[in-house]
């Protein structure tokens, strides 16, 4: 037992944080002592040498300064008067020079005025040791600060690896909803490849039977085949869209292109093939940002369901309208402009007691083999991730109407990963020329040719 564990509190609980706090302390900690007389730095190294510290010295506040920029420390003992830079500018420089913001400075000083302490706490000085130095004080202010490190540190290191974690989750969460966004096209690509793949062996079946017959191939049989396989090229196409993860950032997208290409995919999937489905887009681009991929899932999982909901409507045939507006909606999440989004269907309608949990996830209506309960949730954490809201209204038996908004981008940003210029349009003066300036992305700046 050191000198100083007597006068000390019980250590932590045996907790895992408990544990990797004591590993902490148990390390050996690296102390730098600064003060310009030699014999006040032996003083020191012979009380915390024996106590298991790893001591460096340094003579002035140049010379601390130089070595905390390359070497790690765990504490500080700072002298306040030293010639040329004294401790209260060497701690200041230690906090705002070199950004050790947390590491613990104990100013060791004769100084024992109200004025020079205050003065020493504004620079940033964790605690104070009046001279003549008392060896147990010494050794419980340096113990109690280097806990305080300690456990500030294994905070970060927490706060750190929580972070990774949560990101690590987020992309899980997003491929598992991609998987599940590729399960509600997989059905309709089943019944289309089928109808391909015969089309496709009828126009084989009758090439060979041709070939047996010592006849050229007829080009309507070739153009056929042709087609198919452009046909099987365009389903793999549509579906590695979804498949592959793709960027991992928002980018400037309109509105109506990402509609009509997720309409397209659906239909090409089979997907849609037992309803109609109708666009009513605006002549003008709907400007929105947001990840490209994470836009189609939403989609997807809307029209999807639309068509589900119409299958189950027997009576008539199955409508579904796609919708897209340039308007403003009572937002929570901010007003501004918006770029509206509706996708309605004359199907079999919500039930009321139905509709509290139709946004939760896993939660469906469909028989447990037809459907995963995760696609109305998988739109709504998308839409909200993005700054905006999705609603539901419908009827028992005439249909139901999804809307969602998204903040309307009025005005490029710059692209992704190039630094971003504020301000527009700025004005400058110049000795007699009016001069305008305005931003340029980096891409677009040609540097002037150097006059030869």
């Amino acid at each position: 037992m050191s000198r100083s564990d007597e006068y000390l509190p019980a250590r932590l609980p045996s907790q895992k944080s408990g544990a990797r706090l004591r590993e902490a302390l148990e390390n050996p900690k690296r102390i730098l002592v600064v003060d310009d007389k030699p014999q006040n730095r032996q003083l020191l190294w012979a009380i915390l040498v024996p106590e298991g510290y790893d001591v460096v010295e340094a003579s002035d506040g140049h010379e601390a300064l130089a070595y905390l920029a390359q070497h790690p420390v765990d504490l500080v003992l700072l002298d306040i008067m030293m010639p040329t830079l004294d401790g209260f500018d060497t701690c200041r420089a230690i906090r705002e020079d070199l950004g050790f913001v947390a590491l613990p400075v104990i100013f060791v000083t004769a100084l024992s005025d109200k004025l020079s302490r205050i003065r020493g706490q504004g620079v940033g000085a964790d605690d104070f040791l009046s001279k003549p130095i008392d060896e147990i004080e010494l050794l419980l202010r340096v113990r109690n600060l280097l806990r305080a490190k300690a456990y500030h540190d294994l905070q970060k290191e927490n706060r750190a690896r929580l972070a990774a974690e949560l990101e690590s989750l987020r992309r899980q969460l997003v491929r598992v909803e991609r998987l599940a966004t590729l399960g509600t096209l997989a059905g309709g690509v089943g019944h289309e490849l089928n109808n391909i793949l015969t089309v496709y062996l009828g126009a084989l079946h009758f090439l060979r039977e041709r070939a047996e017959q010592n006849l050229p191939p007829r080009e309507r049989d070739i153009e056929q085949l042709v087609r198919v396989g452009d046909h099987i090229a365009t389903h793999a196409r549509h579906l590695l869209t979804l498949a592959r993860p793709g960027p991992d950032y928002a980018e400037r997208l309109d509105l109506r292109e990402v509609i009509e290409n997720t309409v397209t995919m659906l239909s090409v999937s089979g997907r849609t093939r037992r309803v109609s489905v109708t666009l009513d887009l605006p002549t003008e681009p709907l400007w929105v940002h947001l990840n490209r991929t994470r836009l189609e899932q939403a989609l997807v999982n809307l029209i999807a369901n639309a068509a589900d909901a119409t299958a189950e409507s027997i009576d008539r045939e199955g409508l579904i309208v796609v919708r897209a507006l340039h308007g403003s909606r009572d937002n929570d999440r901010g007003g501004g402009e918006r770029a509206l989004c509706t996708v309605a269907d004359n199907g079999c309608g919500v039930p009321m007691h139905q509709r509290e949990n139709i946004f939760e996830a896993y939660f469906t209506t469909k028989a447990t083999d037809a459907g995963t309960g995760l696609g109305l949730p998988v739109v709504k954490r998308i839409v909200e991730e993005y700054g905006g809201r999705l609603t539901l209204e419908s009827t028992v038996g005439v249909g139901s109407t999804f809307t969602f908004d998204l903040p309307l981008e009025t005005s490029p940003r710059p692209p992704a990963g190039l630094p971003s210029v504020d301000g527009g349009w700025e004005d400058v003066t110049t000795p007699g020329f009016p001069v305008t300036a305005f931003p340029v992305p980096l891409e677009e700046f040609v540097p002037p040719r150097k006059h030869e």
